[in-house]
């Protein structure tokens, strides 16, 4: 009588081998339907797949050792997540995550807030409850996605991954030299500094190879030399340098004040199209409006008074309003970074502080999860909504420093609030049930906005 796990091997690649048939019509469906979801710019160059060979199928039953956690070989077969692979390939890194928000955005219904699906097709679900990319073991991140699809009575799991062409290549350059080698390679610190070394000089070539497509596409309606970070990187630097000047010419000190430049640069940024004739208009109005800014007589050791009373039609910005003009009244970093702010934006300092506030408010909330909760609770949804923003005012009350301006801490403050507002609209089915728990979920958030800072 031969090992136990060999038995079990054979019996896997027995029921796998009875499968094939109908997982190779899944597989064509799963590929025709990936394909077939709408991305621009020719992102998407091949839609990829293969169903996992006995041979592998041994060898992950052996590395796992599955024979300790499963006694059945057809409930392991239910169970290994890519039985089915799937992999969309596209140009370049950067358009991975690009194709995934877009995934994200097409795979909008869920039941369980885990498993999402598409109307078109709602057999085919893709597990979005992680947060991608994922962080291999070798350090490198993957865009790599569990998927299950609905298969009469049985669901089967596949794996999609999303890939530049670049990662492809160096995937199986991997696959081929570390993972199907031996441990003692995997110990062998030189190769794996060499691997990282390859692994570098592909991303850097993706990189050139991708500022000379955007360069030389024909179809090109974008600025092409310089993509939208980099202008707003250049720019920021830019009045970074200036603002640095100023203070010391004016205070004979200077504070680091790079984030809340980013912010300043991203605010104005935002004001323009990603069109040649937008980001143009920009990059010339900037030059000049941060060119004039080092030639005015600044003093950052007076109150900034504004031409009328601030009004708005809601609550919260009210209370922001009030906050932010205390706030620059009375502590440095806030007052340079609203007089700054004031000198370049072209309306007067109200209009501009108005502005700033809408721009500020709106960065706050995702948009989909106030559609999704206006859907869900009609006339009673700007109540949740009005509440949710009385947490974040809590928040920057109790905070009160310049921080909340930072982009990294509005995007954290974004996707505490968003997930905030899912989450009501998940667990809750009335308004009414709502009200019931609303003064412990207000707590909750409040303390969860707090703690980024």
């Amino acid at each position: 009588m031969g090992l136990k796990e060999f038995e079990f091997i054979e019996a896997a690649t027995s029921i796998l081998g009875e499968q094939r048939p109908a997982l190779e019509v899944i597989e064509e469906e799963l590929v025709k339907f990936f394909g077939s979801i709408p991305l621009k710019d020719n992102e998407l160059i091949a839609v990829t797949s293969r169903i996992k060979s006995e041979s592998s199928l041994k060898e992950k039953i052996i590395r796992n050792r599955y024979l300790v956690d499963y006694s059945n070989p057809k409930d392991l077969l239910s169970d290994i997540p890519d039985l089915i692979g799937i992999r969309m390939e596209c140009k370049f890194i950067k358009e991975e995550e690009e194709i995934f928000l877009k995934l994200k955005n097409f795979f909008k219904c869920t039941d369980d807030r885990k498993y999402f699906y598409s109307k078109s097709n709602k057999n085919i679900r893709l597990y979005l409850y992680d947060r991608q990319p994922l962080r291999q073991k070798n350090g490198f991140e993957i865009y790599k996605i569990d998927g299950e699809y609905k298969f009469l009575n049985r669901r089967i799991k596949f794996e999609l991954q999303i890939k530049s062409l670049v990662n492809v290549f160096w995937s199986e350059i991997e696959h081929k030299i570390i993972y199907k080698n031996t441990t003692y390679l995997l110990e062998d610190k030189f190769l794996k500094d060499m691997m990282s070394s390859i692994k570098n000089n592909l991303t850097m070539i993706d990189d050139q190879l991708l500022n000379i497509y955007n360069n030389f596409k024909p179809d090109n309606n974008v600025v092409t030399n310089v993509n939208r970070d980099e202008i707003e990187k250049l720019f920021s630097k830019f009045l970074y340098d200036s603002i640095t000047r100023k203070m010391e010419e004016k205070l004979a000190f200077s504070i680091d004040f790079k984030k809340p430049c980013k912010t300043i640069l991203k605010y104005s940024l935002n004001k323009y199209d990603d069109s040649i004739e937008g980001l143009s208009r920009f990059l010339t109005e900037e030059y000049r409006k941060i060119g004039n800014f080092i030639e005015k007589d600044i003093d950052f050791n007076s109150e900034i008074i504004l031409e009328r009373e601030i009004n708005f039609d809601d609550e919260f910005s009210n209370n922001v309003a009030e906050l932010f003009l205390k706030k620059m009244n009375s502590e440095v970093p806030w007052n340079i970074f609203f007089r700054v702010l004031f000198e370049l934006e072209p309306e007067n300092d109200t209009e501009d502080f108005m502005n700033f506030i809408s721009f500020f408010k709106k960065a706050l909330i995702s948009e989909e999860s106030i559609f999704n909760t206006v859907d869900k609770y009609g006339e009673y949804s700007n109540i949740i909504i009005d509440d949710l923003y009385d947490c974040i005012f809590k928040m920057l009350s109790k905070v009160g420093k310049i921080d909340i301006f930072f982009d990294h801490n509005l995007k954290k403050i974004n996707r505490l609030a968003s997930e905030g507002l899912e989450y009501v609209c998940y667990e809750f089915d009335t308004y009414f049930d709502y009200m019931e728990q609303k003064r412990i979920i207000s707590k909750t958030i409040t303390d969860s906005l707090i703690k980024i800072f």
